[in-house]
């Protein structure tokens, strides 16, 4: 299963470092460094961590603060939402600025 995130938006202080973790935060895997958003960051999440149902999506701000947002797959596909993030019958992953 390989998931695709979007993000078109974020409060903090930009440039911000955004990573994939396991939902332990033990194994994180940098997306990319020093990058403000907008523009919308479009990213495939990487090995290991694809074929998981379940992992953290982590963001470092220029100050330090670190924001984190389980993300978890539904096995039916069904569009959910929660306020911060859609994921839609795609399977695509849409983060709101909140």
């Amino acid at each position: 299963m390989s998931n695709q995130i979007t993000i078109s938006g974020i409060n903090g202080n930009p440039p911000y470092d955004v990573y994939v973790c396991d939902i332990t935060n033990t194994y994180c895997y940098l997306i990319t460094g020093s990058t403000t958003i907008p523009p919308t960051l479009i990213f495939t999440v990487p090995p290991p961590l694809d074929v998981v149902d379940s992992f953290l999506l982590k963001l470092i701000d220029s100050k330090g603060c670190e924001k984190f947002i389980l993300l978890t797959c539904p096995i039916d596909n069904k569009m959910f939402e929660d306020g911060i993030f859609f994921l839609f019958e795609d399977g695509v992953e849409y983060i709101f600025e909140g």
